[in-house]
């Protein structure tokens, strides 16, 4: 199988030696299951970044989707996720075992992406009615992750530049960490987030209604769940702008908790960007700029 350059660049970045083991082990982890499973794998997607997603065929003809990633917390997490989900306002999971990282998902089909539609508004009230399909108390909260942790990420940001803030924006950087500790201790009504929800993560379905693929899987507050700009996207301001206003008045959602998990947000993924690459993501700072100016 011919991986996409990025997915290999990207795992070594990641992953290092471990991550070397792995790519070398894919033919015979493929292999494996095809005969498990009974599958006819095609060839991996070309925008497969992170893990190895192909279309595969199954033995009563239908086709499927199976993705490989390197065994990992976040990959036992994103299957229990799906299990949560089950289906409702997701990718249904047909098969998983996570101790070797693969996992066998349903084919959305057209599987439309909504970034491909053009309508802003309709992109949000498309949103919307996800968030409100996938969002529901979870009892399994010892399981996942929650925001708290994820924003730990500012502690090692500090350590790593030894209480200073290296090249980042000193200014930024503090009052995200001060917003984001404020967020956290008056948090209310936590529920199970997808934690990647963007126009990339959304398709379209068979029963044309949109579904999340790609869940991080996180306990926190609804308000966290924006579908932020992509990597690839240009950094708009009218756009954010435009999206956030929206976002909140077809949400309902709390103004001031929005803008301050998305600033926050911003300015964590900036880092998080730093930390597995080891270059500063501008856009991601852009935008949360941008947004601190809201």
């Amino acid at each position: 199988m011919q991986l996409p350059k990025e997915l290999i660049k990207n795992i070594l970045s990641i992953y290092g030696p471990i991550g070397r083991e792995w790519l070398d082990s894919l033919p015979h982890l493929l292999s494996q299951y095809a005969k498990k499973w009974q599958l006819i794998i095609k060839d991996c997607f070309n925008n497969a970044s992170f893990n190895v997603v192909a279309e595969v065929i199954l033995d009563n003809g239908h086709s499927a989707i199976l993705k490989c990633g390197v065994p990992s917390k976040e990959f036992i997490n994103e299957v229990a996720a799906l299990q949560h989900f089950s289906g409702r306002g997701s990718v249904k999971l047909l098969d998983a075992e996570v101790g070797v990282g693969v996992m066998l998902l349903e084919r959305l089909i057209p599987g439309t992406l909504l970034e491909e539609i053009f309508d802003e508004t309709q992109r949000i009230v498309a949103s919307v009615e996800l968030i409100q399909k996938l969002h529901r108390p979870c009892q399994e909260t010892t399981q996942f992750p929650s925001l708290a942790d994820w924003f730990q990420g500012f502690q090692r940001f500090y350590h790593y530049f030894q209480g200073e803030t290296g090249p980042f924006p000193k200014s930024l950087i503090e009052r995200a960490d001060a917003i984001n500790q404020e967020l956290l201790a008056s948090m209310e009504s936590p529920v199970l987030l997808h934690g990647d929800l963007h126009y990339g993560n959304i398709l379209l379905s068979d029963k044309y209604c949109w579904l999340a693929i790609d869940p991080k899987g996180v306990i926190g507050e609804r308000e966290y769940e924006i579908p932020f700009p992509r990597l690839k996207d240009e950094v708009n301001e009218k756009l954010i702008k435009r999206r956030l206003d929206q976002f909140i008045e077809i949400s309902g959602f709390d103004r001031s908790r929005v803008l301050g998990w998305a600033f926050c947000k911003a300015a964590l993924a900036a880092w998080w960007s730093f930390e597995d690459q080891g270059e500063i993501c501008q856009s991601f700072l852009q935008c949360a700029e941008i947004i601190s100016t809201f």
